[in-house]
């Protein structure tokens, strides 16, 4: 049985992609018919900070296609503190999926399949009955 799971690409992304990704789950935590309120209830101020930061990043971003250094070095900052909000709202949405597995298409992530069962265990059981047979 396969379920959904958010791909924690944005660790290694560069900062183009990084704004994009970062925009559009934002957009979908602004709106509050895609992640309701009861989700934000339990962390009040998670969905603030990371609004704060999300929005000083797309300032900072767009100074620093001018190629500034410090705005640079502030962007490369406010993306490893996104970072850090990303990882948490994706937790706390991978844990709130298990009753509502709508939330996950509805965040923004990047989403991606998981296998609950594990395939390398079942190949080394097929590789083990074709070599029984051999030598049977």
């Amino acid at each position: 049985m396969a379920y959904q799971r958010i791909l924690r690409t944005y660790h290694s992304i560069g900062p183009t992609k990084f704004h994009n990704l970062n925009q559009r789950i934002r957009n979908a935590i602004m709106d509050l018919s895609r992640i309701p309120e009861w989700f934000w209830a339990a962390h009040p101020k998670l969905r603030e900070e990371y609004l704060g930061a999300s929005n000083k990043y797309d300032v900072i971003y767009h100074e620093s296609m001018l190629g500034g250094r410090l705005a640079i070095a502030e962007r490369e900052r406010l993306q490893e503190e996104l970072v850090g909000y990303l990882d948490e709202i994706a937790s706390l949405l991978e844990m709130a999926a298990v009753r509502n597995p709508e939330l996950l298409v509805l965040s923004g992530f990047d989403l991606g399949k998981e296998r609950r069962a594990h395939p390398r265990a079942k190949k080394a059981a097929a590789n083990d009955d074709d070599q029984n047979s051999v030598h049977a």
